[in-house]
């Protein structure tokens, strides 16, 4: 059975992703900063299936335990076939009013977490000669989003560095991907650290936040397209680079995905679409 490590699992996309992965017959560690707090479900699956479903700690910020985890892995399972990086923070403000510490925070948790993770886990999957890394980022990676500067530029880090580790392990067997969600109703928005606005910015940010919260509230519950994209990711013989999944929810999104077009030779498929 293949070994699947999975951040962020507390809630929303990660514990949509864990519930899959193990029904689609993988062993999978579901990681997060406090296992005792995991949700029932996969409470209940650790339980029913210790065998192959076990919860971890991981914070994504500490490199003792990005290292454990994956010395963990390799050591209950015997190897590590996919790693998904889930694990992320949002946050609203603007840039002007946003401190260097947050955009150092941001950055931790959405760009330099990630990427040692899978710095950890290239030299297990290479001596295997095959695994697949899917790095979740999000719409924001390819958008230019007033009042979420560091977030979407760390997501667009986090994308840009995925393209170019991709083409490096090829050749290892070892595929590096992104899945990259549209707007869906999860629990980041209340996890969001979001900054209060000045008053040179106050108008802009009343409106902008008004936009996107009826944004959030029309958002899908249902992470299946998200959930899809990411099997599709980790299990098609001929993968791309990049799987988008609900992304006709906001109209905008589909012109902006279709101006990128030129993308498309380098791997842009639209997932989760119909």
């Amino acid at each position: 059975m293949p070994v699947a490590l999975i951040t962020g699992c507390s809630s929303g996309f990660g514990e949509a992703l864990a519930l899959a992965f193990v029904e689609r017959g993988y062993r999978v560690i579901a990681t997060m900063r406090k296992p005792a707090a995991a949700p029932p479900s996969l409470k209940a699956l650790a339980a029913a299936k210790p065998d192959d479903f076990v919860l971890a700690a991981l914070d994504v910020t500490d490199a003792e335990m990005r290292k454990g985890i994956i010395d963990f892995a390799v050591q209950r399972f015997g190897s590590l076939d996919l790693l998904i990086n889930n694990a992320g923070v949002g946050a609203r403000g603007s840039f002007e009013d946003t401190p260097e510490s947050q955009w150092r925070t941001m950055f931790e948790t959405n760009l330099f977490g990630p990427l040692d993770l899978v710095r950890l886990a290239l030299p297990v999957m290479r001596r295997q000669g095959a695994g697949r890394i899917l790095n979740v980022t999000s719409v924001a990676a390819v958008l230019k989003t007033p009042l979420m500067a560091a977030y979407c530029a760390s997501k667009h880090a986090l994308d840009t560095a995925t393209a170019a580790l991709d083409i490096e392990t090829r050749s290892f067997g070892v595929r590096v991907l992104c899945v990259m969600p549209g707007p869906f109703k999860t629990s980041l928005p209340q996890k969001s650290l979001d900054r209060q606005a000045s008053a040179p910015y106050a108008r802009i940010a009343a409106h902008f936040n008004a936009t996107f919260d009826g944004m959030e509230a029309k958002a899908p519950s249902d992470l299946t397209p998200v959930v899809n994209a990411a099997l599709a990711a980790a299990t098609d013989a001929d993968p791309v680079l990049r799987y988008t999944a609900g992304t006709d929810v906001v109209p905008i999104l589909p012109p902006i995905l279709q101006a990128l077009a030129p993308l498309q030779a380098i791997g842009l498929r639209l997932t989760g679409q119909d």
